[in-house]
């Protein structure tokens, strides 16, 4: 058992940092990564404090573009697969060790705050192909309407549920009467979703979402010419298996390539509903999975552009022009083409967000670099609202312009997302607090040790205001945070596939403060010494969500895990109790099927959730599932302050009334659901 109190059943527990690090190089060489020979005798590897993490220097000469982007996340793959609960750091050599001391503590500060792992995932697919039919705006209330309903699970076909304009407006660019007007408006964003009960009073409309990326029209029309085409003589199967070999093929038809017959707008169409109606009957099994796979591979729904729940913060300061250009941009990201696209003219910005052929010349206007900075600055790590779009893009035009020339442009694309104005203090004043804690500045430079998030929060005492230490930093806070690329960045701009798990997800969900930039609450208690033991809600000698509260066996016995499995998933469990918690609260209060299994799927993939389901499973299996069991009326008087003559639940109140408001409105939800009856046939505790 390691130091962090974890079972680390690896094969090379133990083992020298030198002889891991020579072993994962030797299979590092066998890939097309191009390693220098040299990396053989110039790098080292060390341990780091706890032995959680193989701290590698290599030389300083190293690119940062094919370090970040290319070379770790495959050696972090590869590392993976033999130390399951540790982790890979690069770190390139420094002259005096100072200047990666500082880009560490910067990177790990600016994590902290952006919190890289919550995300909301959105298919290339959708860019590519249905950015250019929807338009910005609908393409915004398409994918909120994804979000909000959380289709997850290809096994189910669709998700019925109540979803607020408001609420869906929190996740686009547009206020909520903007996303209104959208959804009253028919076309194509009836393939995914529909309208099945209108709202009344206080109670918000009932939609239906598919779960599947629907094939989009062009591709559709292709399909049925193709079809037409080889009907003869031929079955639906047959058919459908000679275009299973020519996805790529479809692939490459660009909207507007093929004439889209009128009626597609109107109802949503898919391969099945073509196959039927050119193939009437009835149609076996087989072939409804021929489709499904025809769909599956054609849209590609695992690969996406993972979008930060941070970059929402910004969506007020623009419009949905604007967001879409960035993440369409961001979207175009290929390994040797870097993070710059170069352009002839502005049609194919125009066709790619599916918008009037003069808004792309002023977005690109909003960017140029002469209007805010000099060519090859680095992007400011602090948000600045008087450029807007410049704090994501950054536009030069290429060579000088002719007269009925198309204009050629170039366009540098952030990976990363600025810090909002409402964190910069906080953002600086962390980064002063550790550099000037020279103990740990030594610590690093002598042993490499990593700082991780959960280090910086252990800091106590008044925060200082002084921060000419980080101006004088210039070069380093200017040009470090913003460029350097994490593990998650790497899929937040790639075409990659989301791979499961992520390296930093343990430190992050063991972290009680893990939403200081979102959550008052954590905000106002960052420099507070350690909680009383008798305060039920913020003592750390009590469970919050621990695992003696429950009987894990228990749990994953209601399916049918066989016994080894089910140790695994035990472990896994325990190690991510609060992330795991707050799936299992989602899935109730979404009416997922199976919501113990779909969360146990959730933390396998290393997905996290939203910031109000993990505040409610902070409060533990306990207290959640007695607040689920108190009625509305008493809810709302000790939201309100009225908890007069509840002397015996003070300690509840209190955990109630620290809650945010959607937290509130979220625990109400729960009380409809099964939610504590499962926590009694799971219970280990008398309560």
């Amino acid at each position: 058992m390691g130091s962090n109190g974890h079972n680390n059943q690896n094969p090379n527990e133990g083992a020298p940092a030198s002889e891991v690090w020579q072993s994962l190089l030797a299979e590092l060489n066998k890939t097309p990564l191009e390693i220098p020979d040299s990396w053989s005798e110039n790098t080292s590897a060390h341990w780091d404090s706890e032995e959680l993490s193989l701290v590698v220097s290599v030389p300083s000469d190293t690119g940062e573009e094919w370090l970040e982007r290319r070379f770790l996340p495959l050696a972090r793959i590869y590392f993976s697969e033999t130390h399951k609960q540790k982790h890979l750091l690069i770190q390139r050599k420094a002259a005096a060790g100072i200047d990666d001391v500082l880009v560490r503590i910067q990177r790990n500060v600016y994590e902290q705050i952006v919190e890289p792992e919550k995300i909301v995932p959105v298919q290339i697919y959708l860019f590519r192909h249905w950015l250019p039919v929807l338009g910005a705006s609908p393409f915004w209330v398409t994918t909120a309407m994804r979000q909000v309903s959380f289709v997850s699970k290809a096994e189910e076909e669709k998700v019925v549920k109540l979803i607020s304009t408001r609420v869906l407006a929190k996740w686009t660019p547009m206020r909520y009467v903007q996303v209104s007007e959208w959804l009253k408006k028919d076309g194509y964003t009836s393939w995914f979703f529909e309208k099945v009960k209108d709202a009344y009073e206080d109670v918000p409309p009932e939609y239906m979402v598919w779960s599947q990326i629907p094939v989009a029209p062009h591709h559709l029309a292709w399909i049925e010419d193709y079809i037409k085409q080889h009907m003869d003589g031929a079955s639906a199967a047959e058919i459908i298996e000679s275009l299973l070999d020519r996805t790529g093929d479809i692939r490459r038809i660009k909207p507007g390539k093929i004439a889209v017959p009128d009626h597609y707008s109107s109802k949503r169409r898919t391969v099945l509903d073509l196959v039927s109606e050119l193939f009437p009957g009835k149609q076996g099994r087989g072939l409804s999975d021929l489709v499904f796979q025809l769909e599956h591979q054609i849209t590609r729904p695992n690969l996406a552009v993972t979008i930060p729940h941070y970059f929402y913060h910004f969506m007020d300061d623009m419009n949905a022009n604007e967001a879409a250009l960035i993440w369409y941009l961001r979207s175009l990201y290929k390994e040797d083409q870097g993070s710059e696209v170069e352009l002839s003219g502005f049609k194919t910005l125009e066709k790619a967000l599916g918008c009037g052929n003069r808004t792309p010349q002023r977005l690109i206007e909003k960017c140029l670099q002469s209007t805010f900075g000099e060519e090859g600055a680095g992007w400011d790590p602090i948000y600045r609202p008087e450029i807007s779009l410049g704090n994501w893009l950054s536009a030069e035009y290429l060579g000088d312009f002719e007269k009925g020339a198309a204009r050629e442009y170039k366009i540098r694309v952030r990976t990363t997302e600025p810090i909002h104005g409402d964190d910069e203090g906080y953002y600086n004043r962390l980064i002063k607090r550790l550099a000037d804690d020279q103990a740990s500045i030594n610590d690093i430079s002598d042993r490499g040790t990593h700082f991780r998030t959960g280090d910086t929060q252990k800091q106590t005492g008044e925060a200082q205001n002084d921060v000419s230490l980080i101006n004088k930093q210039d070069t380093q806070y200017r040009t470090g945070v913003a460029q350097i690329q994490t593990e998650d960045a790497q899929s937040l701009t790639g075409e990659v596939q989301i791979q499961t798990g992520s390296s930093r997800n343990s430190e992050h969900l063991n972290n009680l403060n893990t939403n200081n930039s979102f959550n008052e609450f954590n905000n106002n208690h960052l420099n507070q010494p350690p909680p009383a033991q008798n305060d039920l809600y913020l003592s750390t000698d009590q469970h919050v969500v621990g695992v003696g509260l429950i009987n894990i066996d228990k749990l994953l016995g209601f399916g049918s895990y066989k016994h080894n499995e089910k140790k695994n998933l035990a472990n896994l469990i325990e190690k991510n109790m609060e992330l795991f918690l707050a799936w299992i609260i989602r899935n109730h209060i979404t009416e997922a099927k199976f919501p113990v299994r779909l969360a146990v799927k959730n933390i396998q993939e290393g997905n996290v959730t939203e910031d109000h389901y993990l505040e409610i499973a902070r409060l533990g299996w306990s207290v959640s599932a007695q607040l689920a069991r108190v009625n509305e009326n008493e809810l709302s008087m000790w939201g309100l302050g009225l908890d007069d003559g509840y002397e015996d639940q003070e300690d509840l109140i209190q955990s109630y009334q620290k809650l945010s408001k959607i937290a509130k409105q979220e625990i109400g939800k729960l009380r409809e659901t099964n939610y504590s009856q499962l926590i009694e046939n799971i219970s280990d505790y008398d309560q």
